[in-house]
């Protein structure tokens, strides 16, 4: 026999699911530059200073020759750069960059997910989207 909190844990997580498909899917139909997995990778790389593959594997909790390939790929496209480590630093690996090339794709990508977010939300009361956003903010805020 299921609760009532079993029955909206499924609805919760059937709503998160769409919400990953949509954007995948979103992400390829769309005249907008980049997946959801590019986007994610150059927005980190723009957010932290001085990061390295395996800061990224760590953060995301990823196989670290998964997170090398996909910054190959990057690389590859000229999104992303090597960075010159400072002859200091005792860290391993080679700093990434944006490239301008990088780094206007992903505004583009922002520009545009933003749109869509305006799009959806457009009908949603301030106090609405306060209740969305506090509520991710509480749900991501659990380290796993």
């Amino acid at each position: 026999m299921t609760t009532k909190r079993d029955d909206r844990m499924q609805a919760v997580y059937a709503e998160l699911q769409a919400i990953s498909r949509r954007g995948a899917a979103r992400s390829r139909r769309t005249a907008e530059p980049l997946t959801i997995v590019q986007h994610t990778l150059l927005n980190f790389i723009a957010v932290t200073p001085d990061c390295r593959a395996v800061d990224i594997a760590s953060a995301m909790r990823l196989n670290r020759s998964t997170v090398s390939r996909q910054i190959g790929d990057l690389q590859e496209l000229g999104l992303v750069e090597v960075g010159v480590q400072p002859i200091t630093s005792q860290a391993r690996g080679q700093l990434l960059l944006l490239s301008d090339r990088g780094r206007e794709l992903l505004q583009r990508s922002i520009r545009a997910n933003h749109a869509e977010l305006e799009r959806r939300l457009a009908d949603w009361s301030d106090d609405d989207i306060d209740r969305l956003a506090d509520g991710l903010e509480r749900f991501n805020a659990v380290d796993e």
